[in-house]
């Protein structure tokens, strides 16, 4: 082989040495794109389900406190008319008590 064949050679060597490496910054280039693009979307549907699990949290609690205090308003309710069932039935002995009262001093 002459020299010219063997400086040929290298150069040829060279070009596709050169070629291959431009193609796998290609493919790492867009492997990397890939990876971030498949990142972003597994971060944005794991914030979406966890905001979809807060929400739904939420509305349970909502629901338990509206229906606790739904509860303790009839409650209330109740208790607040039964005292004053009992206090009107009593209203005629403490107007007589205080009439005496007010009459004895």
């Amino acid at each position: 082989m002459s020299m010219e064949s063997v400086l040929r050679s290298i150069k040829s060597a060279q070009s596709e040495a050169d070629a291959l490496l431009a193609t796998a910054q290609e493919d790492a280039s867009k492997a990397i794109g890939d990876a971030r693009r498949a990142a972003s979307e597994a971060v944005s549907e794991a914030t979406e389900g966890a905001t979809a699990d807060a929400r739904s949290t939420i509305d349970a609690a909502r629901a338990e406190a509206e229906a606790e205090a739904d509860k303790v308003r009839a409650e209330g309710a109740k208790a607040a008319e039964a005292l004053s069932a009992s206090a009107s039935g009593r209203t005629d002995a403490a107007v007589d008590l205080l009439l005496n009262a007010i009459h004895d001093a």
